[in-house]
C-alpha cells in the first residue's frame, strides 16, 4: 500500500506536504523510500523545511515575557545581580525589576535554575549562603527551600552545589529541584575519612524536603555555557560523560534519565589545529523542540541542530547555519518564532532573526558580567497550597 501511495503521489505534491511535518514525522516517512530520506540533502526543501519550522508558534510560547538576570563578574568584591523585563511586539523594551525588594532579599548574586517558570513559579539561589527559593512574582510567595542534611559537614570538607534543573512532577502534583553535590576539602591534607565521592540529590516541595538520586554514571561535571531548561516533565541540561559532551534529560517523576551524545557541528577545517576542547555548546529551546548551538571558541559562526529522540545522537539534525556574525559572542535564549538572544563583545544584547536574518538591538547594555534568561508566564498557582 505504500509502494502504490508513493508510485501515485506526485512529486511536486509530496514535497509540499513534507516539508511542512515535524521533524519526527518526517523521519519516520523517510523510512518508507530512499527519495524521502534524503530530503535534507535538497538545499530547497531544508529551505523550504526551516522556515516552515520558526514560523510555526509554540504553545509553549503563548502569553510569555521575557526576564533577564544580569549577574556581576565574579571579579566583583560585592557582586550583584538585577532583574530586567522586556516587552513589546519585539521584547525591544527594557524595565528593571524589583521584585524581590520586598521580599527583603539581597541580591548579592542571584543564579535562576531554569531557564523557563513552571506555573509561573520560579527556582533561584543565593550563592553567598547556597539557599534556595520557589517564588511567584505575581502573587509575591516566597518558600525557602530548606538544607539538605548532606550540607552539614566537617569544617574541612564543603560542598561544591550545581543546581541542575527546577521542573514538575505530574504524577505527584510536586514541583523538585535536582542538584549535583562534590564535596571538597577546605585543607591541603588528604582527609581519608571522608567520602569524597559526587552525588545527585532531589528536593520535593510536597514532602519539604531533599533525598539522594541514584545516578549510575558520573554526570555531574560542569559544561561551561550549557543552558538548562524544562519542558513536558523533563529537565535537560549538558554534562560531560568520559569526556564527551551528553545532553542529559531528567524526568521528574520517574526520577530516571537518558543521555544523548551531542553532534560536533563545527567543521572540522574551520583551523589548522582544531581542538575539540574549544568548541562551545549550548543547549536551549527553539520553537518548542531541543536545539544545540555549537560555535567555536572566538568564531563568530554558530550551527544549530535540532534534536528528534532523546537517548540517540544520530536524530540531530543540523538545520541552520548563522554567520560569520561580526562582534557576536555567545547565545543567551531563544523566544518565539526562531529569535535568538545574543550577547555582543562591548556587553551589548541583540535579537536574530532566524526567518529574516534581521538584527535588532536591545537597550540594555552593562559591564562586567553575564545576562541568562528566563521564558516567564504569570500564574496565580500558590507555592505552599500543596503542604495546607
Amino acid at each position: 500500500m505504500t509502494q502504490k501511495l508513493h508510485n501515485h503521489l506526485p512529486d511536486d505534491l509530496a514535497f509540499s506536504i513534507l516539508f511542512k511535518l515535524p521533524l519526527k514525522s518526517l523521519k519516520r516517512f523517510g523510512s518508507l523510500c530512499k527519495s524521502w530520506a534524503i530530503l535534507f540533502e535538497n538545499s530547497l526543501f531544508v529551505d523550504l523545511f526551516c522556515i516552515n519550522f520558526i514560523s510555526n508558534l509554540h504553545s509553549f510560547y503563548d502569553d510569555i515575557s521575557v526576564i533577564l538576570c544580569f549577574q556581576e563578574s565574579y571579579r566583583e568584591i560585592n557582586r550583584k545581580s538585577s532583574l530586567f523585563l522586556l516587552s513589546g511586539e519585539s521584547f525591544q523594551n527594557v524595565d528593571k525589576l524589583n521584585w524581590l525588594d520586598p521580599l527583603e532579599i539581597r541580591l548579592s548574586y542571584l543564579n535562576i535554575v531554569s531557564s523557563s517558570s513552571v506555573n509561573g513559579i520560579l527556582c533561584f539561589v543565593v550563592d553567598k549562603n547556597r539557599s534556595g527559593y520557589l517564588w511567584n512574582p505575581a502573587i509575591g510567595e516566597l518558600k525557602a527551600i530548606p538544607h539538605s542534611p548532606i550540607e552539614y559537614l566537617p569544617f574541612h570538607v564543603f560542598p561544591i552545589m550545581r543546581y541542575l534543573g527546577f521542573g514538575y512532577d505530574c504524577i505527584r502534583d510536586d514541583y523538585k529541584v535536582i542538584r549535583s553535590m562534590q564535596p571538597d576539602t577546605r585543607a591541603d591534607r588528604d582527609y581519608t575519612e571522608w567520602d569524597y565521592t559526587p552525588l545527585c540529590e532531589s528536593y520535593s516541595l510536597r514532602s519539604n524536603s531533599w533525598r539522594k538520586v541514584k545516578i549510575d554514571v558520573n554526570i555531574l561535571k560542569d559544561y561551561g555555557i550549557d543552558g538548562n531548561f524544562y519542558l513536558d516533565g523533563m529537565c535537560h541540561w549538558l554534562s560531560q560523560i568520559d569526556g564527551d559532551v551528553c545532553l542529559i534529560s531528567f524526568d521528574m517523576s520517574s526520577e530516571t534519565y537518558y543521555t544523548t551524545p551531542t553532534p560536533i557541528d563545527i567543521p572540522l577545517d574551520i583551523c589548522n589545529d582544531f581542538d575539540i576542547d574549544h568548541a562551545m555548546r549550548y543547549v536551549f529551546l527553539l520553537n518548542g523542540s531541543i536545539a544545540l548551538m555549537s560555535n567555536y571558541e572566538y568564531s563568530t559562526t554558530f550551527y544549530i541542530s535540532i534534536l528528534t529522540e532523546l537517548d540517540k545522537k544520530e536524530t540531530w539534525n543540523k538545520l541552520f547555519t548563522l554567520g560569520p556574525l561580526p562582534l557576536i559572542t555567545r547565545p543567551i535564549g531563544a523566544r518565539s518564532m526562531g529569535n535568538i538572544l545574543f550577547e555582543t563583545n562591548d556587553g551589548a544584547l541583540v535579537w536574530y532573526d532566524l526567518n529574516t536574518h534581521k538584527i535588532t538591538k536591545v537597550d540594555l547594555k552593562v559591564s562586567n558580567g553575564e545576562f541568562f534568561m528566563v521564558i516567564y508566564k504569570k500564574s496565580l498557582v500558590q507555592i505552599e497550597r500543596r503542604n495546607n
